[in-house]
């Protein structure tokens, strides 16, 4: 019986070392496709690679290795674990010619289910009072999933970043619940002056930067004021906070949080996860 334990731990081991040594090869595929992605010169060209880099993505990602298998040679590739490691998230955008912002998405989960997301509409800032399906997603790249509990289901708080127009971009704190492989966006968790929001979407000026952060010891979503003098058009984030409390299955507005920059991790930026439009 003794033996036996030991050829199976032999075998599982060389099982994962081949599994890791595919993903190695993939991964370089994988850059090499980014590379080509990022400098193509035509959208038709930018199309068929970023359909090769999802075909080679749904590949690899279904290796049982991938779940913990780094990526770490694709700095385009956004990829980020939830707080309680059972949700992977990789994203990732390109910029067409006339300057169209374009985000993708795997939703890879430690059972073993993946789900695909790509933007199929032009981006545009989400409304705060309904859920939003595939088919309309906004795009964004997600670099925060905190997990929360609602009517006896685990769902997901996101944290991420999108593109709304040349002077506008925008952070987003979403919910994310999936129900076999359908992804939803939206739940009334976000509570402010008595009323609820499905979301909660923080517009600003290209030009400038805004905080939209999640520190785990206060348990507390942190993002940056608009200052006081900004404008429809011109909306630019000072240095004061609020922030979202989160409870057991609810988020209340403080208006007046404090924020320690030398605690908490500066959020990724766009530049770290995609393409950003050239000036």
């Amino acid at each position: 019986m003794r033996h036996i334990w030991v050829i199976l731990i032999i075998e599982s081991l060389l099982c994962g070392t081949i599994h890791a040594g595919n993903l190695s090869r993939e991964e370089f595929s994988l850059k090499t496709l980014f590379g080509k992605l990022y400098q193509a010169p035509s959208d038709s060209l930018r199309s068929l690679l970023n359909d090769s880099i999802c075909q080679q993505l749904n590949v690899s990602l279904q290796n049982d290795s991938s779940f913990e298998y780094a990526f770490d040679s694709l700095p385009y590739l956004g990829k980020v674990y939830s707080t309680d490691r059972k949700l992977r998230i990789y994203s990732w955008n390109y910029i067409s010619t006339d300057g169209d912002y374009r985000f993708f998405s795997y939703f890879q989960f430690a059972s073993h289910k993946l789900v695909y997301l790509a933007q199929d509409r032009s981006g545009y800032l989400p409304e705060n009072d309904r859920t939003i399906n595939a088919k309309n997603w906004y795009g964004a790249l997600y670099y925060t999933a905190i997990p929360v509990s609602y009517q006896n289901e685990v769902h997901y708080i996101l944290l991420g970043w999108s593109h709304y127009s040349s002077d506008l971009n925008f952070k987003v704190m979403d919910v994310l619940s999936i129900k076999e492989n359908t992804l939803t966006f939206g739940l009334p968790l976000f509570i402010q002056n008595n009323q609820s929001s499905y979301r909660v979407t923080l517009p600003y000026s290209s030009g400038h930067t805004l905080a939209l952060q999640y520190d785990p010891k206060r348990n507390i979503l942190i993002f940056s004021h608009l200052n006081n003098n900004s404008t429809k058009e011109n909306r630019i984030p000072d240095e004061s906070f609020s922030g979202f409390q989160l409870t057991s299955d609810k988020l209340i507005y403080k208006d007046e949080v404090t924020f320690d920059h030398h605690e908490i991790t500066t959020p990724r930026t766009k530049v770290e996860y995609g393409l950003e439009r050239k000036k």
